[in-house]
């Protein structure tokens, strides 16, 4: 059974077992139907059933596990890696062909776009950043947030990484 990373566990939410689970971006997660999770705890992919699963926004979603109804039964839970079984990567090419022409912004100012992307084991686009062509991880940690109805990407690219592209 393969399984798909599907993004963190980020914070309690109340006190009757409630989390926070952050999605990956690029990943379309088809929440109404799932009815277990995995998650890593001490280096094991442990299946977790979910007993309800809400959508806050486009990447959060409130999760409450079975047979977990108190906060201090969820601790263990939190900054733990979820995962699911393998998801097909079609999900993944339908989100990356979207942002193509998107605009790139960085501390709220226009830094560049997106041309294309690769999609292998890690999903990467390609940019033009300061006129220079740029590849970028597709990666919570770089990709703040997209605003489809603006055709905006908002980004924090670490320091060196343009670096390396030269």
């Amino acid at each position: 059974m393969g399984l798909t990373h599907l993004g963190q566990i980020i914070k309690h939410k109340g006190l009757d077992g409630n989390v926070v689970f952050k999605l990956n971006f690029g990943i379309n997660f088809n929440y109404q139907k799932t009815k277990s999770l995995f998650i890593n705890l001490n280096n094991s992919k442990v299946p977790i059933q979910i007993e309800k699963i809400k959508k806050i926004d486009s990447y959060h979603y409130l999760l409450k596990f079975c047979d977990l109804n108190r906060r201090e039964e969820t601790q263990k839970t939190i900054n733990k890696d979820v995962f699911i079984e393998q998801i097909s990567n079609k999900s993944n090419l339908t989100e990356l062909s979207k942002i193509i022409d998107y605009k790139i912004y960085e501390d709220d100012k226009m830094i560049g776009f997106i041309k294309n992307f690769y999609e292998k084991n890690q999903p990467i686009i390609f940019c033009e950043i300061n006129k220079k062509e740029a590849l970028i991880p597709f990666v919570n940690e770089i990709i703040k947030s997209i605003d489809h109805l603006n055709h905006k990407i908002h980004v924090k690219i670490p320091k060196g990484l343009l670096d390396l592209n030269q």
